[in-house]
């Protein structure tokens, strides 16, 4: 016998808030069942339990190997649900937990047949795995592939807020002398289409608000050529200066 706890409470900010962040998107989980219970009752407790679906894997799917098959199929199945209610998805969020890589699941495998059966839908293939030591944070890496759909578009006189589960307050310092600044202080939150997202990509500049934000928006300024501030630590010398970032 092997003595087990299992957390009776969930943390306030979890998986449910990604897809708040992502327009016209739907998130799926394939975990066992103490993973998912968390998403459950976040998604219960912020009216957004539509937005998401749940395929529990017991020890028998573990032990089987049959874990490609229930995600290909649990994947296709809601596809299929949500086009017939009306509601398909342009973006498909699918996340695993910490036990696939323990299992070593074909992800290669599934996005490419998933891929084929509908072309028209981004699908993300996610992890939350904090055990994970030789990546990125999956909050890290669930924030780089979402903004990769960012995209090089007719310059805005935007500054994009990354980090933040929510955008910053009107009186927020920074946010307070942008606006003065005729900035518009934009968000992942504040986009209703996909197209308003991808528009992001257009922004003067970007602020890191943590400094684990650093690898997405070194990322963005790389490929698009968006200068970012980093609002944990001005004085990283790749970060514009506050004064930089005013008189953009």
């Amino acid at each position: 016998m092997t003595a087990c706890f299992e957390k009776p409470e969930r943390s306030c900010y979890n998986l449910v808030h990604y897809a708040r962040l992502v327009p016209e998107s739907h998130v799926i989980f394939i975990t066992p069942p103490g993973c998912s219970r968390i998403i459950r009752l976040s998604a219960i407790e912020e009216g957004v339990s539509d937005k998401f679906t749940i395929f529990n894997l017991e020890e028998a799917d573990l032990i089987a190997g049959s874990v490609e098959d229930i995600f290909v199929e649990g994947v296709q199945q809601t596809i299929d649900r949500l086009t017939d209610e009306g509601r398909r998805p342009k973006v498909l969020l699918s996340f695993t937990s910490c036990v696939d890589g323990f299992i070593g699941t074909d992800h290669g495998y599934v996005m490419s047949r998933l891929r084929a059966y509908a072309p028209d839908i981004i699908f993300m293939d996610l992890a939350m795995d904090p055990i994970n030591r030789e990546t990125l944070a999956p909050l890290v890496r669930v924030h780089r592939t979402i903004t990769a759909l960012f995209e090089k578009s007719e310059p805005a006189r935007s500054v994009v807020w990354l980090g933040k589960w929510v955008p910053p307050e009107a009186d927020d310092a920074l946010a307070a002398k942008l606006a003065e600044r005729g900035f518009e202080n934009r968000h992942l939150l504040d986009c209703e289409t996909l197209d308003e997202l991808r528009a992001l990509g257009g922004a003067a500049a970007n602020v890191a608000v943590t400094k684990i934000m650093l690898p997405v928006v070194r990322e963005l300024k790389a490929r698009l050529g968006t200068p970012y501030f980093n609002l944990a630590d001005p004085a990283d010398p790749e970060s514009l200066s506050e004064e930089e970032l005013l008189n953009l």
